[in-house]
């Protein structure tokens, strides 16, 4: 028996005993030491479990997954704010150069930048050449990364301190971010601005380090921070309308079931759509009530340039500007560059709060 049995396994005719067996399981496939060594697939690194398999159990791990949800956060307002700030540059300076044309010019006569907002992008290329509707875009890039990851960062924090999701909630939540951060973040602004607005051929700057340079040589330590009062009058209100009026705006379509699609789970939530048109309208709006403001902010800023701070005179203050432009030019002197800073408005405010929905879901923010 033992050498049928034998022979039979040898020749491959089942023996009786392994007829009264059941079948093992298929082994494993084979691999080399080295490939056992190896990390587990791809798929293990974002959560992935191996189909069919009820037993497996790998360790799962993804860079995403181990970010603190502050950093995830601070890095989708970075993106989002150096996304958009990038995208509209043309259309923010040209914005700029109608505010403080009047600064600016040689010929007094002339105190508009151009007469309309294509003739103010000709003039600029004209003059400068096409790369120069991204001049000075580097240390705005500079500038709106800290500021836009800051800002929503502790808008974030705010509005969960006070614990709703009302319209006034926002608008506080929006305001006192607004106010921290473009403190804590001014100086690059008013860096920016002056490298923006120098006149072709007499640039007094040369870079982001000297334009700090010569303004804290010739202004003081403190003239990194002229025109901060005017900034904040501006910013403060613009943000907290923002917040609220694209958080307002987001409800009413979720209520009405406008720009609503289905996420992953079967929740209800607002398509890319829906937050550009609630970007739009936020933007708008708090474009239309700050504007005049943002006028003398920028005046401000750039009066230590061509107004020769460094070299003695004395410049206005934000209520002695505002008065002298009403005086000149009337009401509307103080809605100039508008168009501009509505072209660029809507974009702008639109591809920030897109795009920062957008990386909120690529890593996995929850809404605590």
């Amino acid at each position: 028996l033992g050498l049928g049995s034998g022979l039979g396994l040898g020749l491959g005719f089942p023996s009786a005993a392994r007829s009264e067996r059941a079948e093992p399981a298929p082994a494993a496939a084979w691999m080399p030491p080295a490939a056992a060594a190896l990390p587990p697939s791809p798929r293990g690194f974002v959560g992935a479990m191996a189909e069919g398999s009820e037993t497996a159990n790998p360790i799962e791990f993804s860079l995403i997954d181990s970010m603190p949800h502050e950093a995830k956060v601070l890095l989708s307002g970075g993106i989002a704010g150096s996304v958009a700030k990038t995208m509209t540059a043309p259309l923010s300076r040209v914005t700029i150069m109608f505010q403080v044309h009047g600064l600016v010019t040689t010929k007094p006569q002339r105190t508009a930048y151009a007469e309309s907002f294509a003739g103010g992008l000709r003039k600029m290329v004209g003059r400068e050449g096409f790369l120069s509707m991204w001049k000075g875009n580097a240390t705005s890039v500079l500038h709106r990364f800290p500021y836009s990851a800051i800002n929503f960062f502790l808008y974030e924090k705010f509005k969960r301190a006070l614990g709703d999701e009302s319209a006034w909630s926002r608008l506080a939540a929006g305001a006192a971010a607004g106010g921290i951060a473009c403190t804590a973040c001014y100086p690059l602004d008013l860096v920016r601005t002056r490298l923006t607005t120098q006149i072709p051929g007499a640039a007094f700057y040369d870079g982001i380090a000297d334009c700090a340079y010569k303004i804290t040589k010739y202004e003081g330590v403190l003239g990194l921070y002229r025109g901060l009062g005017a900034t904040l009058a501006v910013q403060i209100p613009n943000l907290a309308l923002s917040y609220s009026v694209y958080g307002t705006a987001k409800e009413a379509f979720l209520q009405r079931g406008l720009f609503v699609v289905k996420g992953s789970e079967g929740e209800r939530k607002i398509s890319a759509a829906g937050s550009c048109v609630s970007g739009a309208a936020a933007g708008i709006a708090s474009s239309l009530l700050t504007f005049p403001l943002d006028v003398i902010r920028r005046r401000q800023q750039v009066v230590g340039l061509h107004s020769r701070v460094r070299d003695g005179v004395v410049s206005r203050s934000p209520l002695a500007d505002l008065h002298h432009i009403f005086l000149s030019d009337g009401v509307s002197g103080l809605y100039r560059g508008i168009l501009p800073e509505i072209l660029k408005v809507i974009p702008v405010v639109s591809l920030t709060f897109v795009t920062y929905e957008g990386l909120r879901r690529f890593l996995k923010i929850d809404s605590r």
